[in-house]
């Protein structure tokens, strides 16, 4: 291991002293694609801070109260029946007594199951509508681009070191608010239990 840096190190000081354009601690001048501009945007930040993001994340928070409130209820109801079956255990024959315990445990599990569904519908909403969201974004991305006198547009996370100006994303939600909005209403509607 030690040997393959440094026969890396040796690499990179041949290559800085038979003058390969770089070495390490230099500045590196602009040749190619002296005349591109780069811009970046955040890609996560964009959907979230905008109105269109706040709406879905909106959506998705009363839904979450509204199943939190009904599983609640649920919890409630299903805490009772077991109360009542433990008090009926010892008066009720054990054949009816299973019947009764193994219908409990039937209906539990049939709730359990909706409601772990109603959640997994949380994420499918989120997404069909970021998938929606990036669709109506594209035209609008590449228009403040060419407002900025830019060439190429790179996710930020793709970038390791660049300068604040580099970045155009509160640029594209400003953009994105005026042009779209909130989005309206989603064509597959996250349903409240």
């Amino acid at each position: 291991m030690f040997g393959a840096v440094a026969g890396l190190c040796l690499a990179t000081a041949a290559i800085a002293q038979q003058g390969g354009g770089f070495s390490l601690g230099q500045s590196v001048e602009r040749a190619i694609g002296a005349d591109l501009v780069l811009r970046s945007v955040d890609e996560e930040r964009l959907f979230r801070d905008s109105e269109f993001g706040q709406r879905v994340q909106a959506d998705i928070d009363a839904a979450s109260r509204a199943l939190e409130a009904e599983n609640a209820r649920l919890l409630s109801e299903l805490t009772a029946r077991e109360e009542e079956l433990t008090g009926l255990r010892d008066s009720l024959p054990p054949d009816e007594f299973r019947a009764q315990a193994d219908a409990f445990d039937q209906r539990a599990e049939r709730i359990r199951q909706d409601q772990a569904q109603k959640l997994s519908r949380f994420a499918q909403f989120e997404e069909s509508e970021r998938r929606r969201f990036f669709a109506r974004s594209g035209v609008i991305l590449q228009q403040v681009l060419e407002d900025e006198g830019a060439q190429i547009l790179i996710a930020a996370r793709a970038v390791i070191i660049g300068v604040p100006e580099m970045d155009m994303t509160g640029a594209a939600i400003a953009a994105i608010d005026a042009e779209i909005g909130d989005g309206g209403a989603p064509p597959f509607p996250l349903t409240l239990p």
